[in-house]
């Protein structure tokens, strides 16, 4: 069997309609590259046979990392699971599928929190914290695409589905993804018995239990919960949520829930986090590892983009980690002082309109910096 063999390039299918009118898409939501139809190109023809995913599936079957997929592969170097093994572990080696294995869904950036490694791309609360201090910005629409959503998927053969991912924005405010999750339910008559059904979730939100009706036409729901960090470290990064009223809800969640609801915990590592991985990953091993009926919480993680992307550590970071963590540098990375000091700017700047200071809560991370500042 191929070495690297990648599900999500065989099976998956990230559909993004966070822009007003066009559709984005590719294989797998951790690789940056969009391609780009029209919603009238894809009425009339399958996302799933564009000739966009073509290369990358050839360039997998040949056991070839491709440069894209260095967040799996760095990890991976790191001895930590990546979301490329996960996913072989859940799908195994299929290929020439009739449709998605995988299909991770973006119509509604509705959003109550302005994450530092996140922006108004991806957040409404972002779009009003800039807007109120007068900061311009390009962002999406704020408008739910969730009809169109449901036209695209009607043109999908869903019979090879298994796992449906809904990203936001926060997912658990209103009612649009359960209703994605409805006309999903509908369309593939195997949902009960094999579809996993999981909601990328900031962790603030509880669930109605009008909506428990939804879950069980499913096999499992997965709630894919964000935490960066512990205390006043998580308090920083995912502003302005507090680290005690999340761990609160999300305890409660785990007692009332529907039984068949499995959780995971997934961390943005960026440069505020990196150096402090063994916390939260302690934490979640002590206070959140399985759900009330025993079944495991996985801790998985994935690269920040942007300007507080690993691409920015200083040489004094690098020199700093480990030798598993230094595995997640990218081999060709070189510090860049330029970028290193617009991302110290971008830190001031925000640690001064919310009342916060990185060299508090980060203050081993602000030494590595301690040149630029």
């Amino acid at each position: 069997m191929d070495y690297i063999h990648c599900p999500m390039i065989h099976g998956g299918l990230q559909i993004n309609l966070i822009h007003p009118s066009d559709i984005n898409f590719n294989h797998c939501c951790l690789r940056t590259e969009l391609y780009q139809v029209s919603m009238d190109d894809t009425v009339s023809q399958s996302l799933w046979n564009d000739s966009a995913l073509i290369p990358l599936r050839d360039i997998n079957n040949k056991n070839i990392w491709d440069k894209n997929c260095w967040t799996c592969q760095g990890n991976e170097l790191a001895g930590l699971t990546s979301f490329r093994t996960g996913m072989l572990d859940k799908f195994g080696y299929r290929k020439n599928l009739k449709g998605p294995q995988r299909l991770d869904l973006m119509f509604d950036i509705g959003c109550n929190l302005a994450c530092r490694t996140c922006g108004p791309e991806l957040s409404t609360y972002w779009q009003q914290h800039l807007t109120k201090h007068h900061i311009k910005f390009t962002a999406s629409t704020s408008r739910s695409r969730v009809n169109d959503m449901i036209s695209i998927l009607k043109t999908l053969d869903l019979s090879d589905l298994e796992m449906v991912v809904f990203c936001g924005g926060e997912t658990l405010l209103g009612q649009g993804y359960w209703q994605i999750a409805e006309a999903i339910a509908d369309q593939a008559p195997h949902s009960q018995e094999k579809i996993i059904l999981c909601f990328q979730t900031n962790g603030t939100q509880s669930i109605n239990e009008k909506n428990y009706k939804t879950i069980e036409k499913f096999r499992l729901m997965k709630l894919n919960i964000s935490l960066d960090g512990v205390g006043d470290r998580f308090d920083y990064l995912r502003w302005p949520a507090r680290w005690d009223q999340v761990v609160n809800n999300i305890q409660n969640l785990k007692q009332t829930v529907p039984v068949n609801v499995m959780f995971l915990i997934e961390e943005t590592m960026s440069i505020f986090n990196l150096y402090y991985q063994h916390e939260l990953d302690t934490w979640v091993k002590e206070n959140y590892s399985t759900n009330r009926l025993g079944d495991i919480v996985n801790h998985t993680r994935h690269r920040a983009n942007g300007p507080f992307g690993l691409e920015n550590l200083s040489q004094e970071y690098v020199d700093a980690l480990s030798g598993n963590l230094q595995n997640l540098v990218n081999s060709s990375w070189k510090e860049n002082p330029q970028k290193i000091q617009d991302m110290i700017t971008k830190i001031k700047k925000f640690d001064q309109i919310r009342n916060q200071d990185w060299r508090k809560t980060f203050p081993e991370v602000a030494e590595f910096y301690k040149r630029f500042i």
